[in-house]
């Protein structure tokens, strides 16, 4: 077991009626589905707001119209989670967290992730009372959503690499043994149970629910996410910015450390045989995702770091030209279909 940095999230694996029958008066903040699935078989809420937009404006407006009297519970995904942390912190009410899918760690980071001109910020900090995990609930929802929980672990392949190249300049935040072993020892958990991940089974589930827990309490700790986050998110962000396409954030996540590992020269095929193992998809036609999109991205990722002020990464020390896209796109291409379950 990974020790952890910093103090976890409290959770409890629990059904979520039962949990949010111990709460009393709550508004539930939801994605749909699984909300019309969910509705009549909880506690019902005294208010629903429905996640939508993530852009500050949006979010600012919901957080000025939706008086939440109660504790607040984000009950979803990605967007319903974040959103339920800006509508508690932006109104000072105490946050409960639900996920119903495993696809990304925002459910156990305290940073509020918001889009400012289709780009991703961090504008506070919340912590929730408690984590609920309904394990039944998350492994109801598309396999697929679950499988995807791989990216914001996979990430630590690419991310140390990348941190390691800028301590080693000088650059950001000095290396931490403690810190790396944390996302060492993360990838090596999550490879001797990437079958049970790949079964959405009980085993599986709980293991990305206790990785994300300890990267989120990592994070906290040391103010940063050197050992989880560079280049491949980066990549990401990029993509997105360009495209003003969100994908399913853990899906994407995979493809970029693929692609960015063949830029790092970073052992790609063991990232690239973990993702097939997994069962998440990654390849870029499951995706959506044109060669001109991808190349784009690549191509243009040091000057949109630069731009965005994100952190040192190989996009600093290495001309990313045509031929590294070449070999990029080969690896993310050889990688397998999957079907939307």
């Amino acid at each position: 077991m990974t020790a952890s940095l910093g103090t976890p999230f409290p959770v409890v694996e629990q059904s979520l009626g039962e949990v949010l029958a111990s709460l009393g008066a709550y508004t539930a903040v939801v994605s749909d589905p699984p909300w019309s699935d969910i509705a009549g078989k909880v506690p019902a809420p005294v208010r629903v707001v429905r996640a939508g937009a993530m852009d500050i404006d949006s979010l600012t407006r919901m957080a000025i119209q939706e008086d939440a009297g109660e504790t607040v519970v984000g009950i979803g995904g990605g967007s319903a989670l974040d959103t339920a942390k800006f509508l508690a912190w932006r109104q000072g009410k105490p946050l409960v967290q639900a996920p119903t899918i495993t696809s990304v760690d925002a459910v156990f980071t305290d940073a509020i992730g918001v889009r400012v001109e289709n780009k991703v910020r961090y504008v506070g900090k919340i912590a929730p009372r408690l984590v609920v995990l309904d394990l039944p609930l998350i492994r109801s929802a598309p396999r697929r959503l679950n499988r995807a929980g791989i990216g914001d672990i996979l990430s630590c392949h690419t991310g140390l690499f990348d941190w390691k190249l800028a301590a080693d300049a000088g650059e950001g935040h000095p290396w931490s043994a403690d810190l790396a072993a944390v996302g060492h020892n993360l990838l090596s958990e999550m490879e001797a149970v990437i079958e049970d991940v790949n079964a959405v089974n009980d085993e599986g589930v709980r293991f990305l629910a206790r990785a994300y827990r300890q990267i989120g309490a990592a994070c906290a700790f040391v103010g940063h996410s050197r050992f989880e986050e560079g280049s491949e998110h980066f990549w990401a962000y990029a993509y997105e910015a360009a495209t003003g396409v969100q994908q399913i954030h853990g899906e994407l996540i995979a493809c970029g450390v693929v692609a960015l590992s063949v830029i790092q020269d970073n052992d790609p095929d063991w990232a690239a045989a973990l993702v097939s193992r997994s069962g998440a998809r990654a390849h870029p036609g499951d995706l959506g995702i044109s060669r001109d999109a991808f190349a784009a991205a690549l191509l243009g990722l040091s000057t949109y770091a630069r731009a965005e002020n994100l952190d040192y990464s190989i996009a600093d020390t290495r001309v990313i030209g045509e031929a590294d896209v070449a070999a990029a796109w080969a690896a993310v291409c050889a990688l397998p279909r999957r079907n939307l379950d």
